[in-house]
C-alpha cells in the first residue's frame, strides 16, 4: 500500500483533464524506434455508437511514444476530449510529425473516407506549438489473434505490422482499453 502512495506521488501528471493510470517515460524493449506507452483515462459522454449520452463513462486509451516522448500529444488530446472527439480513440500516437489515431473498430457512425470527424481531428493538428501534424487514421479490433485482420495500424510504430499489431493487443488485454462499461455518472443538472 504504502509502495503504491509513492508510486502514485513520484508519477508524472501530464494533464488536468485526463488521468495517467500507468506511465511508461522510457523506451522498453526493442519495437520500432524506441516505442513505449502510457495508458490514459477520461470521462466521455458519448456512447460507442457516437450518440450524446447524459451519463459520462469512464474511457481508457493508450499513448503509443516513440523515442523523444514528445509530450506536445498530450495537448492535442486535450482539444479532442474538449471538443468532444476522444470518444472513440483507443490508441494515439506522434512519429515523425505524424499523428496515428486508431478508432475502436464499430465506433460508429464514423466513416474514415468522409469528411465530418476526420476533417475535425485534422483541423485540431494543424497548429501544434506552430507545428503541422499528419493525422492518419486506423483502426483497433479486440482479436487477440487478429485473425480477421481487422487491426489496422496505420503506421503507428515504425516496425512489421504483425509485430505492431502483437504489441497493441497486448496493451488492450492488461487494459481492456475503450470503454469501462462497468462505471457512468450521471450528468449534471442544468
Amino acid at each position: 500500500m504504502i509502495l503504491d502512495r509513492e508510486r502514485a506521488l513520484n508519477q508524472h501528471q501530464y494533464s488536468h483533464l485526463i488521468s495517467c493510470l500507468h506511465d511508461q517515460d522510457a523506451p522498453v524493449g526493442a519495437i520500432g524506434r524506441g516505442a513505449h506507452h502510457s495508458i490514459f483515462r477520461s470521462v466521455q459522454w458519448h456512447t460507442l455508437s457516437g450518440e450524446e449520452s447524459k451519463r459520462g463513462r469512464l474511457h481508457d486509451f493508450a499513448v503509443i511514444w516513440d523515442e523523444d516522448h514528445d509530450e506536445r500529444i498530450i495537448g492535442v488530446i486535450e482539444r479532442l476530449h474538449l471538443a468532444g472527439l476522444l470518444w472513440p480513440v483507443v490508441f494515439i500516437g506522434e512519429r515523425k510529425g505524424n499523428m496515428t489515431v486508431l478508432l475502436a473498430h464499430g465506433a460508429g457512425p464514423i466513416e474514415l473516407d468522409e469528411p465530418g470527424y476526420v476533417e475535425a481531428v485534422g483541423a485540431i493538428v494543424q497548429d501544434v506549438d506552430h507545428d503541422v501534424w499528419d493525422v492518419r487514421f486506423g483502426t483497433f479490433h479486440r482479436d487477440p489473434a487478429n485473425d480477421g485482420r481487422l487491426t489496422n495500424a496505420a503506421g503507428i510504430i515504425a516496425d512489421d505490422e504483425p509485430v505492431v499489431v502483437a504489441y497493441l493487443q497486448s496493451i488492450d488485454i492488461l487494459w481492456q482499453l475503450g470503454e469501462r462499461g462497468r462505471t457512468t455518472f450521471p450528468g449534471l443538472a442544468a
